[in-house]
């Protein structure tokens, strides 16, 4: 009998223990559930505050070239609006913009302005606050045009994403070309000068490094002539991540880089890789200082630090190619998201239009 008895109470107890984890399971579900809910209401508070000061501004602005215009004759004394009729988003009335009510909501929740809702409907963190109100749950009228169709699709926002990386880079490469040049063109000036002084025979290991600046263009390839002085950006990230592009390996030539009919644009492909490198770059640092300022030094140099330092340790400055990378994805990443929130702006005024209820019931 005892040892059923202690059978049973190893039984009860398991049973209790599972319970317990179950309602903590559970209690733990719950407080995500209520933060993600309480970050959410105050995103959403915090895009009403700043829809408010925006109205706030253009009704300044315009009291103000009001009061400034001459009073001439008689001045006929202005209507007050309705206090009672105002967005429950921005708290303006009627003369900022028409108000419509898109839901079930009744008295002082019931009236918006179309620019803020549609705002709204973009910046919340909330996916149902594009298709419905939060309040009443009612989902909205929604008239289609046929350009909805296009920009509800995925392509449209990773086209111009790709685009802007494309247009990105080559604005970089020729800024950064130029540039060049001009540090090159430095660099001769200083040695031909210096020659003529007599400056450089005294300094050998100065005059060896002031030659690899200001060295001419000297690997050719089928009368292709590319530069290989430091100075261009391409070639000092080449020297960095220990990389020779297969365009720049001489010594296989049976490559397609090295076809007559590719030969000709070896150059303008040094030129982009420069661009694209330096946005990479950029892109990496932008990234990094958002996590400083999101995680702080000390978390940052706890999470972060490690693994950039292994890195580093095991493949010395080959460890910039795996930073160049990343920055590259963070840099499409983010051009992803200011084009999806563009094509979701241009679904919003030209593929839907938000129908007041009134209007349809």
């Amino acid at each position: 009998m005892t040892d059923e008895g202690n059978g049973a109470s190893i039984v009860h107890g398991e049973a209790l223990r599972r319970r317990a984890a179950e309602h903590r399971a559970r209690w733990e579900a719950q407080k995500r559930a209520d933060e993600a809910r309480r970050s959410r209401e105050r995103e959403d508070e915090a895009i009403a505050r700043a829809l408010r000061a925006a109205r706030e501004v253009t009704s300044a602005g315009g009291e103000a070239s009001g009061a400034s215009a001459p009073a001439s004759g008689l001045s006929t004394p202005r209507e007050e609006p309705d206090e009672d009729r105002q967005c429950r988003i921005c708290f303006s009335g009627e003369e900022t913009g028409r108000l419509f009510s898109p839901c079930m909501c009744r008295g002082s929740m019931g009236l918006v302005h179309v620019e803020c809702l549609n705002h709204w409907r973009n910046m919340s963190r909330n996916p149902r606050s594009y298709y419905g109100c939060d309040q009443c749950g009612y989902q909205y009228n929604l008239e289609r045009t046929r350009a909805a169709a296009f920009l509800e699709r995925q392509e449209p926002a990773t086209v111009l994403a790709v685009v802007g990386i494309l247009l990105l880079t080559l604005a970089t490469a020729l800024s950064c070309r130029f540039a060049s040049h001009g540090a090159f063109w430095t660099a001769k000036r200083v040695q031909s000068f210096l020659q003529k002084r007599g400056a450089l025979n005294t300094r050998p290991g100065f005059r060896r490094q002031l030659a690899a600046l200001a060295m001419e263009s000297v690997e050719t390839h089928r009368g292709v002539v590319l530069h290989a002085s430091p100075l261009y950006v391409e070639v000092l990230f080449y020297g960095l991540v220990d990389w020779i592009p297969p365009w720049r390996n001489l010594r296989r030539t049976d490559t397609w880089f090295h076809n007559p009919r590719i030969v000709g644009l070896h150059e303008k492909l040094d030129l982009l890789t420069g661009g694209f490198l330096i946005v990479a770059l950029v892109a990496f640092c932008m990234s990094m200082f958002n996590k400083y300022r999101l995680l702080g030094a000390r978390r940052m140099a706890e999470y972060i630090g490690p693994s950039f330092a292994i890195v580093f340790f095991a493949h010395g400055s080959r460890g910039l190619r795996l930073v160049l990378f990343a920055g590259s994805l963070y840099a499409y990443a983010r051009l992803h998201d200011r084009a999806r929130l563009k094509c979701r702006e241009l679904l919003m005024r030209i593929g839907q239009r938000v129908l007041e209820v009134q209007s349809n019931s």
